[in-house]
């Protein structure tokens, strides 16, 4: 009989600015990422707007792009291991996210 390691569960959120934060959610499984999501969430109008979201729902790693109309666009990624893909994913919000809330305001207008 086999022990099974549980699967351990890390949130973070990262305060960008009083009207930007990223939540970062992800699963390790014997030090392994095994499920991730960050998503950039910017204050507008007075309500919380997802703006961007990296995660491994459908089994891969992809990008789904969120517009003020409600319409939502997927870009898949080029990452087959989740760390990588998590690692990346952070990184990028944070060196992003200014140009992501000015898009999303301007397609707002």
């Amino acid at each position: 009989m086999t022990e099974s390691t549980p699967r351990q569960r890390k949130r973070f959120k990262v305060v960008l600015s009083t009207k930007d934060e990223v939540h970062i959610t992800f699963d390790l499984e014997k030090g392994q990422v095994v499920r991730f999501a960050v998503q950039y969430l910017a204050r507008i109008g007075g309500k919380w707007q997802p703006i961007v979201r990296f995660d491994t729902a459908h089994g891969r790693s992809h990008m789904d792009i969120s517009h003020p109309d409600g319409s939502q666009e997927t870009r898949t990624f080029p990452f087959y291991d989740y760390g990588t893909a998590l690692t990346y994913a952070i990184n990028y919000v944070q060196e992003h996210w200014e140009s992501w809330r000015a898009r999303y305001r301007e397609q707002d207008r």
